[in-house]
Order: structure tokens, then C-alpha cells, then sequence
């Protein structure tokens, strides 16, 4: 009889011992899965709040424009290609949301990687909406390298954070001449500014 006492006594205190294991095991692991959701959540939410001015984007995943199209100026398009100048089209055929037009710079460069000097009166850099009038634009002194890293003008109701838009063209105007054009052979970069990097070539043939 005692011995059966005996054995019930260890039976029950086994229980207990092994209850005891499982209570700290459960502890131990919802404070593990607590700490883990609160780094996803401090992670994801960082991400949000630093993520939209501190990273860099590379401008060519965001924007593509080209092909380029030659086109001499009339009075029809005296605002940004001048009559009688030489001139080249490119439309912009894709433009994210938040690509605005501060977002851009531009640069023409010959086929050794130089930056092409203005030669003949002053070249300019134009972006022109569907209906043909002008969002910004931007003129080059002759004798200037043929950079342009800020907008001079901007149409009614445009600034800097206008968003560009795939029914929108660049226009690059070289200068008077309808015999020899100017600028063929050269490569127009678009540059990214701000949280925009890189740069998108179009060749200008």
C-alpha cells in the first residue's frame, strides 16, 4: 500500500515538473515572437518614413524617351523650335508617378563622350505638352557647353514639381541652319536630379 502511495506521489509530481518545462517554453517563445514583429515592423515602417528622400532610383527603371526625330522650325513651332532652326523631337514614352520635371537634366554629348559646345546662335531644351505649349524650357549661350541643370521659364501654372508625362516631348533646338544640321551624330543624356540617378541616352541621328 505504501509503496503504491509511493508511486503516486512521483507520478504526480513528474506532472508537474513537466507542466513547469512547457509554461517556461511558451514564455520564452512569445517574448522571441514579440521582439521579432516589433524589428519587422520598426523595419518596414523606416522604410516608408526614410525610404522615399534617401534612396536613389536609377533614373532609367523610371523614364525612357526617343526615338529622336529631325524637324526644322516653322512659325507653328516658333516657341520651341524656332523657324528655320534646327531642331530635334523626342517623345517621352514612359515616365513614373513622382517624375517631375525637376527630375530631369540634360546634356549633349559627341560620339568621343565630350559635351558639345554651342556653336551658331544659342541651342535650347524644351519640354512641350500634347497641345504644343510649353512646360519649361531653358535657352544656351553660344560658346556654352550644351548643359542645362535648371528650367529659365515655365508655362502657366508650371514649376519645377510638374509631373512629366508620356504625352510630353523634348525639344532640342541647335541653331539656325537649313542646309547643315547641327547636333547630328551627337547623344542628348537625360540625367536624373534629386532621388533620381543615372542617366537615359538618346542618340540623335
Amino acid at each position: 500500500m505504501q509503496s503504491i502511495l509511493r508511486s503516486e506521489q512521483l507520478r504526480r509530481r513528474l506532472r508537474r515538473q513537466h507542466r513547469a518545462v512547457s509554461d517556461v517554453l511558451a514564455t520564452i517563445l512569445l517574448v522571441a515572437i514579440a521582439v521579432v514583429l516589433v524589428a519587422v515592423l520598426y523595419i518596414l515602417i523606416a522604410g516608408v518614413i526614410h525610404g522615399s528622400s534617401t534612396t536613389s532610383v536609377p533614373l532609367g527603371a523610371e523614364f525612357y524617351a526617343g526615338p529622336a526625330g529631325k524637324f526644322v522650325g516653322t512659325s507653328k513651332t516658333s516657341s520651341y523650335c524656332e523657324a528655320n532652326h534646327y531642331c530635334y523631337s523626342v517623345p517621352i514614352d514612359s515616365a513614373s508617378t513622382g517624375l517631375t520635371i525637376a527630375s530631369l537634366n540634360f546634356k549633349v554629348v559627341t560620339s568621343t563622350g565630350a559635351v558639345w559646345d554651342v556653336s551658331k546662335n544659342y541651342a535650347m531644351v524644351a519640354i512641350v505638352n500634347e497641345k504644343g505649349t510649353v512646360i519649361a524650357s531653358t535657352e544656351v549661350a553660344k560658346s556654352s557647353p550644351f548643359v542645362v541643370t535648371s528650367w529659365e521659364t515655365y508655362g502657366t501654372g508650371d514649376s519645377a514639381t510638374t509631373p512629366v508625362d508620356t504625352t510630353d516631348t523634348i525639344w532640342i533646338q541647335f541653331g539656325e541652319t537649313t542646309s547643315s544640321p547641327f547636333g547630328e551624330g551627337n547623344t542628348l543624356d537625360v540625367l536624373g536630379a534629386g532621388r533620381y540617378s543615372g542617366s537615359v541616352p538618346v542618340t540623335l541621328t
